[in-house]
């Protein structure tokens, strides 16, 4: 070891003629600092950072030249009290979306390793891991909630890892990686069955993520599977978390199945769970799909009923007004098209504000057939070379996914409108894409949407 910190202290103070009475203050006696000066004690991190502030300098300065900072004695003077209290804080800055603030102060307290003892110091890192998912920051994110399943599995808090492991797979679902958040929803599980304590809620709530994982993988029948298990959890324990949810995750992929009669139960049984809870976002969710198969049905007029059902549910929701509103005006846009109210239909799908948050493949590619939609009003009111590019601009959206049943119908509007232009050359290079992208989702099973 070179200059260690208490000599460093007294060379600094008797440069700037400073008396130990003046430099130790009302924050410890004349005697501490004595002691600290001659190395016989080390001063904890709070006292370095007062001596450090009266001598005009960081902190860093203290300490370079030590031999291993790490290990340095002074960690150790904290208190797991003073420990929990910043990390209170923290959580507290987390909660007000000050992120920077809290970044700052999350870094200084993962210097310190004796933090790393604490499972409220792995709760953290998670939790401001989720806060970075939430702005989109997943490298940084996956960095803090990897620091945090460290923490969990060498602690073995089962429970907490899979919880853990969950936000680590919406890291990669984020960025469209269905197939690797899918694995790490199966380690999720399996820290889950380590624990000797069974937690209900969390399993409904990892098999409810799974199930979203495997529908937006086409994996109808495995997530049909997840979900009877699920949903007979719930009836098993008598514990209803998210009974509403699932079993309009249920009515939705029975009615994608094919099976129209267990559409109709499951979605009966969705919204009375969701009326007796007073899930309002839930019975949002519910008419949303309602109107998607009404107009699928080639019902607009019932499709804007159902619209106007969200508009009413959703008046008091802030969030969801923020998140999912762009699907009322989808909704209405899509209906007064199929009406011939060209006009309306423009006014509302201009309206859909395609939100970065849409993630799942089949909700990214509704969310973005509204450029579709929009380009086929703008031919029929007609501004065709606008409404081309709108077009565009949606298959340029949707083709993160090579082949769906979305990317086909966008190719096959974009050539109906070159033909009504009488561009038939273009017509025809549009529509031969058009069957090409058909015969692929035709021949691929995994191709739902």
């Amino acid at each position: 070891m070179t200059i260690n910190v208490g000599e460093k202290i007294k060379a600094l103070r008797k440069a700037l003629n400073m008396t130990q009475s003046e430099l130790a203050g009302s924050e410890m006696t004349k005697s501490m600092l004595s002691q600290i000066e001659n190395n016989v004690s080390n001063p904890s991190m709070k006292t370095l950072q007062y001596i450090a502030a009266k001598l005009n300098k960081p902190v860093s300065y203290f300490l370079e030249g030590e031999d291993n900072v790490n290990n340095y004695v002074y960690f150790s003077v904290i208190s797991k009290e003073e420990l929990e209290t910043n990390i209170k804080i923290i959580s507290e800055l987390i909660d007000n979306n000050k992120i920077s603030e809290a970044k700052e102060a999350l870094l200084k307290l993962m210097e310190n390793p004796n933090s790393k003892k604490l499972k409220s110091y792995a709760d953290i890192l998670l939790k401001f891991g989720n806060a970075l998912i939430d702005l989109n920051n997943l490298k940084n994110a996956e960095k803090y909630i990897t620091d945090s399943l460290k923490c969990y599995t060498e602690g073995n808090f089962y429970l907490e890892a899979s919880k853990a492991y969950i936000k680590l797979a919406k890291i990669y679902f984020h960025d469209f990686n269905y197939e690797e958040s899918l694995n790490i929803c199966e380690k999720a599980f399996n820290y889950y069955y380590k624990s000797i304590i069974p937690d209900s809620s969390l399993e409904i709530e990892l098999y409810h993520y799974k199930i979203l994982v495997l529908s937006a993988l086409g994996r109808t029948d495995d997530t049909l599977k997840c979900l009877e298990a699920a949903i007979n959890l719930s009836t098993k324990t008598s514990i209803y978390y998210k009974t509403d949810e699932l079993y309009r995750l249920n009515g939705i992929f029975c009615y994608l199945a094919g099976n129209k009669a267990e559409y109709e139960n499951s979605m009966k049984k969705a919204f009375e769970f969701a009326q007796f809870s007073e899930n309002k976002y839930c019975l949002c969710s519910i008419y949303i799909a309602f109107a998607i198969v009404a107009l699928e049905s080639n019902k607009p007029e019932k499709a804007l009923e159902y619209a106007e059902e969200i508009k009413y549910l959703a008046k008091d929701l802030k969030d969801y007004a923020e998140k999912e509103h762009y699907l009322y005006y989808l909704i209405k846009g899509k209906a007064y098209y199929i009406l011939n109210n060209y006009e309306l239909a423009y006014e509302n799908i201009i309206k859909v504000n395609y939100p970065s948050h849409v993630k799942h493949k089949f909700d990214y590619l509704t969310m973005w057939s509204g450029k579709v939609y929009e380009g086929l009003i703008l031919s029929k009111l007609g501004k065709h070379s606008e409404g081309i590019q709108s077009i565009k601009i949606g298959i340029e959206k949707m083709s993160i996914f090579h082949k769906s049943k979305f990317l086909v119908h966008a190719y096959k509007s974009l050539s109906e409108i070159y033909s009504d232009m009488s561009d038939f050359e273009n017509a025809f290079i549009y529509l031969k894409k058009s069957n090409e992208i058909q015969d692929l989702v035709n021949s691929d099973k995994s191709i739902v949407f």
